[in-house]
């Protein structure tokens, strides 16, 4: 173990003051800039999720959906998808927070943590997905502290610091389950402990066993709790032979639980060719690395880094085997947003950043000349405004106007066509039969939740996904029986013409609802 220090001596009144400050200063950036409207795909769900209280696609997102249903409760302003929208402001503004102290009890320099704080906040992927109800910095929020716990128990050997790691890491699997990859580094590091490893699997455990036991508590709640939009009524159900599942099976709570958190949905996309995707991603990482940080900053991060491997090897450790598991989980993940999976990354550098301005601190303090104390203030801000005018001042036009600096963004999810989802889909919904189920793509899918069941209240509608992401493509032939069974006492409609229904023996005509043309499933007189 390294000399420790008492909590008292770790973080002062100031460190608090700063902490928070960093965090305003972050939640006053993100309001400015929050996406204020209802957002189709993943977005959209969340935010009908979160106000239903439902299992999303997988990994569920349990302890996501309680927190952003109490924080729906609690906002004082805005509507249900204002509010979610503004909880990935509040957690990104907490995980702000939480940079800063683990950037101080690394650096011992609040200027250094200050600046690992603020890159972080104005980095592209971690700013953009504050503005959307997403679950990454609901997640980062959660890292972040288990990160803070893990210093505080390494500066100051108290135990309750690695209970709190294992609560925060394990509750956390609720929100997202790559917290799970901290886990075998966070192992490596206190196995590096020799002389007291057997004392320490105790707290770290405990913690770790009743934070998991929050996070199957929640599961079982939202799960229960099965609003009419969540993803096994509004998707997995009905495509249920795409994995060869019965209907049976999707009535068993243990295996639907197993279905969400081995996100059998997309395991298809999991280390299907590391040879070939791990090279291919990481030079895309590299290239897009500059769009989160300056140079200043990723020097600092190497610099950090160095000093560390010299200071104290065990510390490099832990954020080196981070680092390589995360690398090789997003490395090795082929979806269209797969960069939104590097904020885990974006957190180290950022304290790895304030651990080497910090460094450059300490050196600072041994000059001896007149007024070196002004002289390395000043010196401090110069870093701190060059390190962040970079990334930050192309998008100050944006942040004046109070609009999201990354709308059409490649990769974003939000582009310019993205409200116009749901004013389609609230146009729309009035003008359906009575107990009408509508396949629509997964874009359109929760807008029109959103519109029927809680703007309208229209809950006699239901919406599937057309075309659920599967093993193998097409329609599966359980949403064909599914058809069958409904056909005869619910209008059915599918946003586009699918071939595979009219090789089964349904005729579809079209019809319009306002502008949109939809096509209505009805039984054949031959197949009769």
């Amino acid at each position: 173990m390294p000399e420790t220090i008492s909590s008292r001596n770790l973080f002062t009144r100031w460190d608090a003051f700063v902490a928070i400050l960093a965090g305003i200063l972050g939640l006053g950036l993100y309001t400015r800039t929050l996406i204020p409207w209802v957002l189709p795909a993943d977005s959209g769900e969340f935010q009908v999720l979160a106000y239903q209280v439902g299992i999303a696609h997988t990994t569920g997102y349990p302890i996501y959906m309680l927190l952003a249903r109490l924080f729906i409760l609690l906002a004082p302003a805005g509507d249900v998808a204002y509010r979610v929208n503004l909880f990935s402001a509040v957690m990104g503004a907490l995980t702000v927070t939480g940079i800063y102290v683990a950037g101080r009890i690394l650096s011992h320099n609040r200027w250094a943590a200050l600046f690992g704080a603020l890159a972080l906040a104005v980095s592209f992927t971690f700013w953009s997905q504050a503005l959307i109800a997403e679950v990454y910095t609901p997640a980062a929020a959660f890292q972040a502290a288990v990160w803070v716990a893990l210093l505080v128990w390494h500066r100051t050997g108290q135990h309750w610091a690695l209970f709190l790691a294992g609560l925060c890491g394990s509750v956390g699997l609720g929100v997202h389950t790559n917290l799970a990859l901290l886990a075998p580094a966070a192992g490596i590091f206190l196995l590096l402990s020799k002389d007291r490893w057997r004392e320490l699997w105790k707290p770290a455990l405990s913690g770790a066993l009743i934070g998991l036991g929050f996070f199957l508590v929640g599961y079982m709640i939202v799960d229960f709790n099965a609003p009419p939009a969540n993803i096994f009524n509004a998707s997995y159900g009905p495509a249920r032979s795409a994995w060869a599942l019965t209907e049976n099976d999707i009535n068993n709570p243990l295996i639907r639980f197993w279905f969400i958190v081995s996100a059998r949905q997309w395991r298809d996309a999991m280390f299907v060719d590391p040879l070939k995707d791990t090279p291919e991603h990481f030079a895309e990482y590299a290239s897009d690395i500059l769009r989160e940080f300056s140079f200043l900053t990723i020097g600092l991060a190497v610099l950090g880094w160095v000093m560390l491997f010299r200071r104290d090897k065990r510390l490099v450790a832990l954020f080196s085997a981070a680092l390589l598991f995360y690398w090789g989980h997003s490395f090795n993940y082929r979806v269209g947003d797969s960069y939104v999976f590097h904020i885990p990354d974006y957190l180290l550098i950022a304290m790895l950043a304030a651990a080497g301005l910090g460094n450059i601190s300490q050196w600072l303090e041994k000059l001896k000349w007149r007024g070196a104390r002004i002289w390395q203030t000043v010196l401090m801000l110069a870093v701190i405004i060059g390190g962040f005018l970079p990334v930050f001042s192309p998008r100050l036009d944006a942040v004046k106007k109070g609009r999201a600096p990354f709308i059409n963004a490649a990769e974003y999810l939000v582009d310019d066509s993205s409200e116009l989802v749901y004013k389609a889909a609230a146009r729309v919904v009035p003008l359906l039969d009575k107990d009408a189920i509508v396949f629509v793509d997964w874009r359109n899918l929760y807008p029109y939740y959103y519109a029927a069941h809680i703007e309208q209240q229209r809950t006699d509608l239901r919406f599937v996904e057309m075309y659920t992401h599967t093993d193998t493509p097409g329609l599966p032939e359980s949403v064909i029986e599914f058809i069958r069974s409904e056909i005869d006492s619910h209008p059915i409609y599918f946003s586009d013409r699918v071939a595979a229904l009219e090789k089964a023996g349904f005729e579809l005509r079209p019809i319009y609802f306002g502008f949109l043309r939809f096509y209505k499933v009805q039984s054949s007189p031959l197949s009769q």
